[in-house]
């Protein structure tokens, strides 16, 4: 464990020196601060761009964040020949391969934090205007569950970016940095379409035997990425529940271990 926290720490401060990193965590500050400028809207439209631009702001970055740390991580240690030393030590390729996902994941939480910090703040500001609106101002918005429930989405995106950080670092340890930035962007971007894909693969919708054994495949196995999406019950200011984030977080850490793990086979194969 001390190797495995070692490497994990040493990502993490090296990661975070990353002038693209700050770049893209100042730009996503900045958009989500700039809900501001939808004060000329009615009270309910403000409310939904406001949720909307903020969490998906924290997941769109987050995404970029996860996906542009991730699939760097090892492909630097090989070019720098540092993964040489490192290995030669009584390091094992699992503890490599752990410490540098979770210098990776603790990277990315970090940032995560700090933008649901800042759209917290904008919300909490925001927040009593919604609540004190007049029938005349718009329609009445209920805001019950609203703030637990917006905690609870950014909660969610740190287990959706948990699996696409593994994503991402074992596909560097497959491919260049450059293919598995590629391949990681096409399995979020697919995650994304799993009802899609289920459609697709149904013979109600016109699906041949070919199609429906490939699409049902991908349905099956491919992050369902959209479950962590929870904005539009937000909206509706629906009690999330709980057993649904323990149902959701509970497939997030089973992807992981079992992405891991490929990652594990296949790197432990590989010369370096």
């Amino acid at each position: 464990m001390s190797a495995i926290w070692r490497i994990a720490k040493a990502t993490f401060h090296e990661a975070l020196r990353r002038r693209f990193l700050n770049g893209i965590l100042v730009f996503a500050i900045l958009i989500i601060g700039s809900s501001w400028a939808f004060t000329y809207l009615q009270p309910g439209a403000e409310l939904k761009m406001l949720i909307d631009i903020g969490l998906g702001a924290i997941r769109f970055f987050g995404m970029l964040i996860a996906i542009f740390v991730g699939v760097r991580l090892i492909p630097d240690e090989l070019e720098k020949q540092t993964i040489h030393t490192l290995l030669a030590k009584p390091v094992t390729r699992a503890q490599f391969l752990l410490g540098k996902f979770f210098g990776g994941v603790a990277t990315v939480i970090t940032n995560v934090a700090l933008m649901g910090l800042a759209f917290v703040i904008v919300y909490t500001i925001k927040a009593p205007q919604f609540r004190e609106m007049s029938p005349e101002e718009g329609p009445t918005i209920s805001m019950e569950f609203m703030a637990p429930n917006i905690l609870k989405a950014i909660g969610l995106t740190c287990f959706e970016l948990l699996v696409l950080t593994a994503i991402a670092v074992v596909a560097s340890a497959i491919f260049s940095w450059v293919l598995a930035s590629i391949f990681s962007f096409f399995i979020y971007f697919v995650g994304q379409m799993a009802d899609f894909l289920r459609e697709l693969a149904s013979p109600e919708h016109g699906a041949d035997t070919a199609s429906s054994i490939v699409f049902g495949v991908l349905y099956r196995i491919l992050p369902h990425f959209e479950i962590f999406d929870i904005r539009e019950s937000i909206l509706k200011d629906n009690f999330v529940p709980w057993s649904l984030l323990g149902n959701v977080t509970g497939q997030a850490i089973i992807y992981v271990v079992i992405i891991l793990m490929i990652g594990y086979l296949v790197f432990n194969e590989r010369e370096v």
